[in-house]
């Protein structure tokens, strides 16, 4: 089962700065079987998920929370998984369409 949060969800996990720790993130829990039903109910791509392809994971404030952010067919559009790094689950995903959101094209 997946949860896809609402904004206001996902926006309550970005307390205080967000700082890219790509280079330096542990993994907290095994995201593949989640993005494995993401791949199957056709929000992330067959190639995402079996290339293991993380763009990139942030980190809030005060460490509660990583966001681990997964391409899609759409440069501008990107699935975050928000990870409970206290609870160690996945909190649910977000889909983040930078086009709509801040005007990019």
């Amino acid at each position: 089962m997946t949860i896809e949060l609402t904004e206001q969800e996902y926006k309550s996990t970005m307390t205080g700065k967000m700082t890219d720790v790509t280079a330096s993130a542990k993994p907290v829990v095994d995201i593949w079987p989640y993005v494995e039903i993401l791949r199957n109910e056709k929000i992330v791509p067959d190639y995402v998920f079996a290339n293991e392809l993380v763009e990139s994971v942030y980190t809030n404030g005060d460490g509660s929370f990583h966001h681990v952010l997964l391409p899609t067919d759409n440069k501008n559009v990107l699935i975050i998984l928000i990870i409970d790094v206290v609870g160690q689950r996945i909190k649910g995903h977000f889909k983040l369409d930078l086009t709509q959101q801040y005007g990019l094209s």
